[in-house]
């Protein structure tokens, strides 16, 4: 068995195991301004690696790096769009591949679903479907979606609004917690979201 520090890699391997899940982990913004153990005066520490390790204590290979400041969506999307068009070619299966964005990678993740348009890959929403974005009339979500934020979080989240406009949704899923977190939510792997999360994939 292969122990979690192997399984949480930077890039997609040049030589997938087409027999693994993969999930691309995409975080939120503090890690791009502060570094990979970041506070917030708000919700304290963005446990970033050790979201990582509970991941990949799950059994999947995680594949995540820690974004540039002032990443732009878009082309940050094209990039997780590439990766993971280049596993499915290698012969991974879209359903063993997940893409988790939380806050703003979550904003990247609609992208990455709206450019692959793959109704059989996986995009789990970590506090992330922002209704900010729904501006863009061209944003639809395709795929397994499911959304999972906190009842007492401060930012515009509509999940609703998107599976209503897409229609190139598989199954689709909308959990809203009561844990008091607000969008601290994403900042720790708290079971509360990660516990649902994985039995999600493996329905």
């Amino acid at each position: 068995m292969k122990s979690t520090s192997s399984k949480i890699l930077q890039f997609p391997p040049e030589h997938p195991d087409t027999s693994e899940q993969y999930l691309f982990y995409l975080h939120g913004l503090i890690v791009e301004i502060s570094g990979i153990r970041p506070k917030s005066e708000e919700h304290g520490y963005y446990e970033y690696e050790l979201i990582l390790e509970r991941l990949a204590e799950k059994g999947l290979t995680v594949i995540s790096e820690a974004r540039e400041k002032d990443t732009q969506i878009q082309s940050y999307a094209e990039k997780i769009s590439t990766q993971a068009a280049a596993l499915m070619k290698k012969g991974v299966r879209a359903k063993d591949i997940t893409i988790v964005g939380a806050s703003k990678g979550g904003a990247i993740a609609a992208y990455v679903s709206n450019s692959l348009r793959n109704e059989q890959l996986n995009f789990v929403f970590l506090a992330g479907l922002f209704e900010k974005y729904l501006v863009d009339e061209n944003l639809k979500l395709y795929g397994n979606v499911l959304s999972i934020h906190d009842s007492s979080d401060k930012l515009g989240i509509t999940p609703q609004k998107y599976f209503q406009r897409s229609e190139g949704l598989g199954t689709f899923q909308e959990i809203i917690l009561e844990l008091g977190k607000g969008h601290g939510l994403i900042y720790q792997p708290y079971r509360e979201w990660l516990d649902p999360m994985m039995e999600w994939l493996q329905r």
